[in-house]
């Protein structure tokens, strides 16, 4: 190969590797995503994280700042802050732009859109996060756009 195309190729590949900017994390529980100082004020878990989540997955998108949130509340139940109220159905992420999330945000997007059960809005630091509980999976799905 000379030294053009290996240039080329290199080049190519860093502007490929660049195009996706969505990280994901995945946590056995509460405990293993604090172990992992992955909760809190300018973290991509909020410090509302309730003690019984489990199967946490995160995803978020440098580019955009948009994190979506998947747990399973252990005791079949989720218990918000007093700060979390009540809202309004939010407006979903465009399909299109879901494209470059995993799988299971996708569904999360999916599931939620459909969803007709309450909605809460949770305050963070300069945004806020949507919450809903998905009774019948016993999922927990949130979005947030910092």
């Amino acid at each position: 190969m000379s030294i053009h195309k290996f240039s080329l190729a290199i080049v190519i590949i860093s502007v490929l590797s660049g195009c996706v900017e969505v990280a994901s994390t995945e946590y056995v529980d509460r405990n293993q995503a604090l172990a992992s100082n992955a909760i809190g004020e300018s973290k991509w878990l909020p410090a509302w994280l309730p003690e019984d989540a489990v199967n946490i997955r995160e995803a978020h998108d440098i580019d955009t700042n948009e994190s979506w949130l998947v747990f399973r509340p252990s005791g079949g139940v989720l218990v918000l802050p007093v700060q979390c109220k009540q809202a309004n159905k939010p407006a979903m992420t465009e399909e299109r732009v879901m494209q470059r999330f995993p799988q299971f945000a996708r569904d999360a997007r999916l599931r939620a859109s459909d969803y007709s059960g309450e909605f809460y809005l949770c305050p963070e630091v300069g945004a806020g996060r949507w919450v809903t509980h998905d009774e019948e999976l016993n999922l927990v799905y949130s979005r947030v756009k910092f």
